[in-house]
């Protein structure tokens, strides 16, 4: 399961206001931390990073729970517009319960995110 968005980073590389979500360039490296509160498990940090490769961002891995973001940046007049492509990397589940708990948390997580980012300025869904 992936969600895909559009955030636009201002020229200074900050992020819409009032979004759950840290923001860091390091040396062709784009780092975050994505804070959701879930209801299941309550507030969880979803970390992530991905390489700048040209125009592309490839995503590196992390041990779960975490993030995997890829995408593209496009340089825009007002700063950077990050298409992205986002999933969600849990631990694999060995039972069909436990697959089937982490498809439950797959589903509340993208529900809740497509809710957060269809509130903020800045970012298209």
């Amino acid at each position: 399961m992936r969600a895909r968005f559009q955030l636009l980073l201002g020229p200074d590389g900050a992020g819409p206001e009032g979004l759950p979500l840290e923001l860091s360039w390091d040396g062709g490296m784009l780092k975050g931390v994505l804070r959701q509160e879930n209801p299941v498990l309550g507030e969880i940090h979803l970390a992530f990073q991905s390489r700048l490769e040209g125009l592309r961002l490839s995503p590196l891995p992390l041990p779960p729970p975490s993030l995997e973001v890829g995408g593209e940046v496009q340089p825009q007049r007002e700063g950077l517009l990050l298409k992205l492509e986002v999933a969600l990397a849990l631990p694999e589940g060995k039972s069909w319960g436990e697959r089937a708990f982490s498809r439950l948390l797959q589903a509340v997580f993208f529900h809740l995110l497509g809710k957060t980012l269809s509130q903020q300025r800045g970012i298209g869904v």
